[in-house]
């Protein structure tokens, strides 16, 4: 969210419950979690409060995890918001969908600290159960396969699925869907 006035807070919730139409607990628990980045963004220390609470409630009573301080595009789908875990430092550009059991993050070195964290582009889909885990990017109209693990970057307009993942084809991406300056990928 990169403006973070009343109206961005108010236009990033309507984009997000017009795309999740008919799924009245995505459309709260986006609500919430769009008017937790706002309070952590805008109120100090009583947003850091707000913040705490909603990530406690959220975490143990609705097994959904997305930290106010994640980075997230307008219109974010979310279909069945059970088990889903994004490590604080994602960014999800815009148009992106998201299934149950989804988690995306960082990998840990033994020594315990982090080796980076997975970021992905517009209009990419991820598949239930997948794991998106690593200092990785997955480009744009990418979509990611149920169960798999992803832990190399996938290209724009990439397929990806299995344990470990692999790129099936590119997929064209349809010109009015292409990101400005970029060329669509060849199959």
């Amino acid at each position: 969210m990169a403006s973070v006035g009343p109206r961005s807070l108010a236009r990033h919730v309507f984009q997000d419950w017009s795309v999740n139409a008919g799924y009245r607990d995505t459309q709260l628990i986006l609500a919430w979690f769009r008017s937790a980045q706002w309070a952590l963004r805008r109120w100090g220390a009583v947003g850091r409060w707000y913040c705490a609470f909603y990530r406690l409630f959220s975490s143990l009573f609705l097994s959904v995890e997305l930290p106010a301080e994640l980075e997230v595009g307008p219109r974010l789908r979310i279909f069945h918001p059970h088990g889903l875990v994004l490590n604080p430092g994602v960014r999800l550009g815009s148009d992106c969908v998201l299934r149950q059991h989804v988690t995306i993050g960082n990998t840990t070195r033994r020594d315990g600290t982090e080796r980076g964290v997975a970021s992905a582009g517009s209009r990419v889909e991820f598949g239930a159960g997948c794991v998106v885990v690593g200092d990785i990017h997955v480009g744009d109209d990418a979509r990611i396969a149920a169960l798999a693990l992803v832990t190399r970057d996938v290209p724009a307009g990439g397929v990806v699925r299995g344990t470990p993942a692999v790129v099936e084809a590119p997929v064209e991406v349809p010109p009015q869907a292409a990101p400005r300056g970029s060329a669509p990928v060849a199959p």
